[in-house]
Parts: structure tokens; sequence; C-alpha cells
């Protein structure tokens, strides 16, 4: 999950991140500094946007690298 500071929305995204960990899910929060609502869509070339692009395929790798739990062990 990732948010700008400067989205209208933060608080609420922070909000839910917590209540998932309270609820004892699992979430990756990522609030970016200065960043508002597409700001990586609008400056996409900006460092800030291409942050937050390596750390969702940082965040796609380890999803999707994850052993299954329901598949037993690994051999």
């Amino acid at each position: 999950m990732e948010v700008g500071s400067a989205e209208t929305f933060r608080d609420e995204d922070v909000a839910y991140a917590n209540a998932i960990w309270q609820a004892g899910g699992q979430a990756e929060l990522h609030v970016w500094p200065g960043a508002f609502h597409g700001f990586d869509t609008l400056a996409p070339r900006a460092a800030l946007s291409q942050d937050a692009r390596a750390a969702r395929s940082r965040w796609l790798r380890r999803i999707l690298t994850q052993p299954d739990p329901s598949s037993g062990p690994a051999r």
C-alpha cells in the first residue's frame, strides 16, 4: 500500500494499514514524502517516482517468490 504525504486520503490509507496490522494481517505501507495522487504518472522521471516503482517491483518479486504455505514442505 502506498500513498503520498500530500495525498488527500493519506490519513485514511495509513489508518487502513494500521487496522490490517492490528487484526494480525500483513501490510507494507509506503508514505512518499511530498507526493500527491498520481505523482508517478505525472512525473515518471522524477527520482521519487523511480523509487516508488522500484519499491513496487521489489514487493511484487517478494510476493511472487514466497512459497505457498498450503503446498506443504518445500522439497
